[in-house]
């Protein structure tokens, strides 16, 4: 029989490519989360060209629940991250990239407020500070923060804002939904979409629970490749299950399609005003238009066009 003090609490996931620069700092504070009994930590390298791998097996030498999958195949952030999340064990699972640098007490206070309200995810600000990695890994949350819970999880995540890594989220909720579409090469959008459709309640907290240390070479810079996630995660999203989905709720995903369709265009076409991108996305601002899959279509081919943009290689 399985000790309680054998159970794993909280699996950590985290993606890995090229970040030596980021690693020491992010592993410093990830392994020094307080207040938890027995955690996890798995960590899947997509084929780093530099020495990230060596680096996560000098910091974890000798710690216990440490998994190191180093690739063989470079496949892409969304089909990584869920090669990790297949494999955690733990009663929640909290995921981030390897550049996210965690305040050290962040873990433990979303599992409270977790167990406290019963809400299968948690998920809170991030702030980019501009400084050096090793200057923010101690860093703590602050004493008092407001936060507040939702019943309806799809809700909120439609009208939330996820942007970065770092959510909480219960494992075997996280897992039913298949962690994240691997059809979409950035998985920020798309984990906490379609965990929400099993998801019973969602906790937003207002303050970081991730801090971005001075940036590189990171892909929030490529906002074209933000709007084209952006864009599949919610309209792959209606491919697939919008035949469960009440009309309010396919209304709104419609519109953040849409939305990051406007967002691409706004930014790449000489009169964005004058077009049927623009009219489309007020009129489903203003009417809560049901989806046009027809319309979708021909977004989603113009996205495909795009040439400067990562694929997942599934």
């Amino acid at each position: 029989m399985t000790d309680k003090n054998d159970k794993i609490d909280v699996s950590f996931v985290m993606t890995v490519y090229n970040k030596e620069y980021y690693l020491p700092a992010v592993l410093e504070a990830l392994l020094n989360q307080t207040g938890l009994k027995n955690p996890e930590f798995i960590f899947v390298d997509d084929v780093s060209k530099d020495n990230s791998v060596e680096i996560i097996r000098q910091k974890t030498k000798g710690l216990k629940n440490v998994t190191i999958i180093a690739k063989q195949k470079n496949e892409g952030t969304s089909i990584t991250i869920n090669q990790g999340i297949q494999l955690a064990k733990g009663e929640w699972v909290r995921m981030l990239d390897s550049d996210d640098i965690l305040p050290i007490d962040s873990t433990e206070r979303m599992l409270r407020l977790a167990r406290k309200y019963k809400a299968d995810m948690v998920y809170g600000r991030f702030k980019k500070t501009g400084l050096e990695p090793m200057e923010i890994c101690h860093e703590k949350m602050p004493e008092e923060f407001d936060f507040s819970y939702k019943n309806d999880a799809m809700r909120a995540v439609l009208k939330g804002r996820f942007t970065r890594m770092g959510q909480l989220i219960r494992r075997r909720v996280l897992q039913k939904a298949g962690g994240a579409d691997t059809r979409v090469f950035i998985q920020d959008e798309s984990i906490p979409l379609r965990t929400a459709r099993f998801a019973k309640g969602i906790i937003k907290i207002f303050a970081e629970v991730v801090l971005v240390p001075k940036e590189t070479n990171n892909l929030s810079r490529n906002t074209t490749q933000l709007d084209n996630d952006r864009f599949f995660a919610h309209y792959n999203m209606l491919l697939d299950y919008y035949d469960t989905l009440d009309k309010d709720t396919a209304a709104l995903i419609y519109q953040k399609a849409l939305s990051a369709n406007w967002k691409y265009v706004k930014k790449n076409l000489s009169h964005p005003y004058w077009t049927a991108d623009f009219i489309r996305y007020i009129k489903s601002k203003i009417f809560h238009s049901q989806p046009d899959f027809q319309f979708l279509e021909q977004l989603g081919h113009r996205f495909l066009s795009l040439e400067n943009v990562l694929r997942s290689k599934n």
